[in-house]
């Protein structure tokens, strides 16, 4: 009873249709119901963007011609809505992606890059003896694919804040939507991302830091087509850093000194360097006082900044600072330039008698010395004696004294050393 319903309403349609010269009449005997489909229900299903078939072979066709005097075959293909797509060979409607495929018996419907409103059921309808009415169900498999438009893009959000994040994707059927995460100074396909428990298509990332600036990747598959991914950056906001490479750095006049520091943040700090209170600038002119540059660090976000001050002079020495600044705040670190003064090694012979006391050998008396006075002055001398040995045995040792300095004092060593025993 289905079936003759079916066919009513097939009848109809076609009613109302004038098509090459057939009349009603033959639309009315092409359809008359005389009896059941043969032909069994067929599913058939395609990719988003692929072409459709719909085979519908009518076997013995012109041996079965239910239309009067002109015994033409009718085969009429209509979709979900009723709507006659081709009656025979001649289409019906305006949309180019609709093709008979005509081959011998077979009557098939091709559709060119089926679309998901084209998804439904279809029906194949020949007068045949009895009439032949077979029906397809189309289902159309739609690839994920991430909505840009109404998904969430890059942030930038204060330290310490929850972000949500939003990933909006489509498909047939409904895809599965995955997260995971990895350092923004990674590589996209870097081995490295963490897949996170959550699905769906929203992300809750709580309590950002500075040290968190990743990638956020929601990656959509449905079991048809190529999976679809979307990555959204989270970047922190943060107050400057500021790390000298050496609190003090020591150099001679004359000498080079380079000064270093570490700058991060987010936003991107203005940086540089500063001595009392302006601002040190490259010497563009003529490179000899200052040369400045800054590097990212490899594996980071830092920065690293270096200021060398050429040939040294006393207006050079002090301390710089390191300052970076951005819209949360200013910062800066100090360096001090410390300078170095140059030691002048004393001589052998000052060294030696610098300590020694002054004693006048010659007596003003023609009288000798008694053995009193002679014990006495032994006693004084004897103990300088010692401290010019020592003198001597380190004067051997320096290579800096010339070897005329060498013989003087040997000699007034030894006669020193005459007259202590001769008194």
């Amino acid at each position: 009873m289905a079936k003759i319903l079916e066919l009513v309403g097939v009848l109809n349609s076609l009613l109302v249709i004038p098509c090459n010269g057939y009349s009603q009449k033959d639309f009315i005997f092409a359809f008359t119901v005389s009896g059941t489909a043969a032909i069994a229900d067929l599913n058939v299903t395609a990719l988003q963007g692929q072409d459709a078939k719909l085979p519908c072979s009518i076997d013995s066709l012109n041996d079965n011609i239910t239309v009067g005097p002109t015994k033409d075959r009718l085969v009429v293909w209509m979709d979900k809505h009723d709507n006659v797509l081709y009656f025979n060979e001649n289409r019906m409607i305006d949309d180019m992606r609709f093709a008979m495929s005509k081959l011998d018996r077979n009557w098939d419907l091709v559709i060119r890059k089926v679309d998901a409103r084209d998804e439904g059921s279809y029906r194949c309808v020949a007068n045949t003896v009895p009439i032949k009415l077979k029906y397809y169900q189309l289902t159309v498999f739609v690839p994920p694919k991430v909505n840009l438009e109404t998904s969430s893009v890059d942030v930038d959000a204060p330290e310490g804040t929850s972000v949500i994040l939003y990933c909006n994707v489509t498909g047939h059927p409904s895809p599965t939507i995955t997260w995971s995460k990895r350092k923004a100074v990674e590589p996209k396909n870097s081995t490295n991302a963490v897949k996170l428990p959550e699905k769906g298509d929203t992300l809750v990332v709580r309590n950002v830091s500075r040290y968190s600036d990743e990638i956020y990747t929601c990656s959509a598959s449905n079991g048809h087509g190529s999976p679809d991914h979307h990555e959204i950056r989270i970047r922190v906001r943060y107050k400057p850093e500021v790390k000298t490479m050496q609190a003090k750095v020591s150099r001679y006049q004359g000498e080079n000194a380079e000064l270093s520091c570490i700058i991060s943040g987010y936003e991107k700090p203005i940086m540089y360097f500063a001595k009392d209170n302006y601002q040190v600038q490259q010497d563009i002119t003529n490179h000899k006082k200052y040369m400045y540059n800054s590097a990212k660090l490899a594996g980071s976000h830092d920065i690293q900044m270096n200021l060398t001050v050429y040939n040294l002079q006393d207006d050079d020495f002090g301390y710089y600072r390191c300052v970076a600044v951005n819209s949360l705040d200013r910062v800066e670190k100090y360096i001090e330039l410390k300078e170095l003064k140059s030691q002048t090694t004393p001589s052998l012979t000052s060294t030696m008698w610098s300590n020694t006391p002054e004693i006048d050998i010659y007596s003003t008396s023609l009288s000798p010395l008694t053995d009193k006075q002679t014990r006495s002055t032994a006693e004084v001398l004897k103990p300088q004696l010692q401290d010019n040995r020592k003198n001597l045995a380190a004067a051997e040792q320096s290579t800096e004294n010339s070897a005329d300095e060498r013989s003087i004092q040997f000699l007034s060593w030894f006669l020193l050393t005459v007259l202590i025993y001769t008194l």
